[in-house]
């Protein structure tokens, strides 16, 4: 699979470009010309502009405008902990002749969050219970027998090593390499076999929000169930599929709720413009915890995750249209035990509703006709 989701080379005849230079390298050139610090706006455009030209994209300075209009955050990214480590995932893509340089070059500048959210955030310890919130396309860590994908690559598994010394990491429950969000943790292996009984008895409550192609069937705010059976493909690999009605599959049980329509990518006239597609933001309940539940469930239902290109969730057909596959794991419920314990609510941060473009009063209205 790619290593970012929903991604592949835009021109498989086209000839990898190897830069001469990682984007580290390029850092520091800029930071030791004194034009910027590696800490300020100014290292972060250099770095991106450095990128863009090594790379063979005409007029980099100029991109970089425009970059900063799809997405305002850009050069207040933290250059060290988010936007070098993308450039190095990008880098190997290259590398590995997964995407041209220049398809990685066209896909920064039209969608420059690509470059964002590469750092693992706390959210939440109690006792040997630890959450964090999940960055997109990161691994939770290196399967036994492999190394990782390129030098930079970073794991759940070495943030937890790095903020809890000598402790070892026990997951108790896991996210998609693509998938983003709330990650439960134990430190130890009491805390994990009670963590890991929380999902498995169907005591801890998940939330997920996603952005989907098209427009859902339903209503604004309206709650669909959705109960289609699931089973492993033919192969037995990594994707699965819809059971048949004529034979056995487990049981699957999701809630979606619509939020809000719109288009994608934002854009100030979405109408007017060709790459953009009818999209909506949804909130996904999963009530079971079969893999790929809600990701099958919803490209079942007609609104594929945008981005899961195992689902069908390519915007524009050619997995190459987006810089990730848009499902977050918003929010966890807990029951604490405890004399005056109380279920602790553990939420991270999602930014999936900016990514859409306000639709028309007429197509609200419209929505679910």
């Amino acid at each position: 699979r790619l290593l970012l989701a929903g991604m592949a080379a835009t021109d498989p005849a086209e000839p990898a470009a190897e830069p001469a230079a990682g984007p580290k390298a390029v850092a520091a050139a800029a930071a030791a010309s004194g034009s910027c610090s590696a800490g300020d706006a100014g290292g972060v455009a250099a770095t991106v502009e450095a990128t863009l030209r090594l790379w063979g994209w005409p007029s980099p300075s100029a991109s970089l405008v425009d970059m900063c209009g799809c997405w305002p955050g850009l050069l207040s990214a933290p250059l060290e902990d988010d936007i070098l480590p993308r450039l190095a995932q990008l880098e190997h893509l290259v590398r590995e002749a997964v995407l041209s340089a220049d398809a990685c070059s066209r896909l920064m500048v039209a969608q420059p969050r690509i470059l964002s959210d590469y750092t693992v955030k706390a959210l939440w310890r109690s006792g040997d219970l630890v959450a964090v919130n999940k960055p997109f396309d990161m691994r939770i860590d290196v399967p036994k027998g492999e190394s990782r994908r390129w030098p930079e690559e970073r794991t759940i598994s070495d943030w937890f090593q790095a903020a809890h010394p000598g402790e070892k990491v026990r997951f108790c429950n896991q996210l998609d390499h693509a998938t983003s969000g709330v990650l439960l943790m134990a430190a130890s292996k009491v805390a994990g076999r009670v963590g890991s009984q929380m999902f498995e008895n169907r005591k801890a409550r998940k939330t997920y929000w996603a952005l989907v192609l098209g427009t859902p069937p339903w209503p604004l705010g309206a709650e669909q169930r959705l109960t289609y059976r699931l089973a492993d493909g033919p192969d037995g690999g990594f994707a699965r599929r819809v059971a048949r009605d004529d034979e056995p599959g487990e049981e699957a049980e999701t809630f979606v709720r619509v939020l809000k329509t719109g288009f994608w990518p934002r854009r100030e006239h979405p109408e007017q413009d060709p790459a953009c597609v009818r999209a909506a933001l949804v909130e996904c309940r999963p009530h079971t915890g079969r893999r790929h539940q809600i990701r099958l469930h919803l490209a079942a239902a007609g609104i594929p995750i945008l981005g899961d290109d195992t689902y069908g969730g390519d915007p524009y057909g050619d997995k190459s249209g987006t810089y990730r596959m848009f499902l977050h794991a918003l929010r966890l419920e807990l029951p604490l035990d405890g004399d005056n314990a109380e279920s602790a609510t553990i939420e991270a941060p999602c930014d999936f509703a900016e990514e859409l473009s306000e639709p028309t009063l007429g197509e609200v209205e419209g929505a679910g006709t």
